[in-house]
C-alpha cells in the first residue's frame, strides 16, 4: 500500500514552495519542480484510493491497518489535496496565471485518466489473481480431504 501520509507531507512542502515562489512573483513555469512533486504526490494519494478499493480478499484480511483507519487515512489525504489544490488554483488566477493553469489542468485530467484507466486496471487484475489463487487452494484442499475422507472409508470396508 502506498504510504498515504507521507504523499501528503510531500504534497503540503510543494504547495508551500509554491505558494512561496508565487507570493514572489515567479511565474508557474520556473516553479516546474515544485508543481511535478505536488501533482505527483497526489496521484499516489489517488492510487492509494484505487489500491483500497481494488484490494484482494486476501490483502484485506491480513493487512496491519483496520478498515476504518485506512479509510480515515485516505479520506483526510483526499480533503487536504483538495483543499491545497483549489487554493494553488485561486492563487495563480489572482496572480495573473489562470490561462497556464487552465491550459495544464486540461492536459493533466488527459493523463490522470489515462493513467487512472490503467491502475485500475493493474489493481483488478492483481486482485483476480489473488483471488482466484486463493480459490484454486481453497479447492485443492478441499478435495485432498474429500480423497483422504474416501481413502479412509473405501480402507475401512
Amino acid at each position: 500500500m502506498i504510504e498515504v501520509m507521507a504523499a501528503v507531507s510531500i504534497a503540503n512542502s510543494a504547495f508551500t514552495a509554491l505558494k512561496a515562489g508565487i507570493a514572489k512573483g515567479h511565474e508557474l513555469r520556473d516553479m516546474a519542480s515544485s508543481l511535478a512533486k505536488f501533482w505527483d504526490a497526489n496521484e499516489k494519494i489517488l492510487e492509494a484510493k484505487i489500491e483500497n478499493e481494488t484490494a484482494s480478499v486476501l490483502t484485506k484480511a491480513v493487512k496491519g491497518k483496520s478498515i476504518e483507519a485506512e479509510a480515515m487515512e485516505i479520506t483526510i489525504a483526499k480533503h487536504k489535496a483538495a483543499q491545497m489544490e483549489k487554493e494553488l488554483k485561486e492563487f495563480l488566477i489572482y496572480s495573473g496565471q489562470g490561462e497556464f493553469y487552465r491550459d495544464m489542468l486540461r492536459e493533466r485530467t488527459r493523463l490522470k485518466n489515462e493513467r487512472l484507466r490503467l491502475a485500475r486496471a493493474r489493481a483488478q487484475q492483481r486482485k483476480d489473481m489473488i483471488d482466484i489463487s486463493l480459490l484454486v487452494g481453497v479447492v485443492i484442499i478441499g478435495s485432498m480431504a474429500l480423497l483422504a475422507a474416501v481413502s479412509a472409508i473405501a480402507g475401512s470396508i
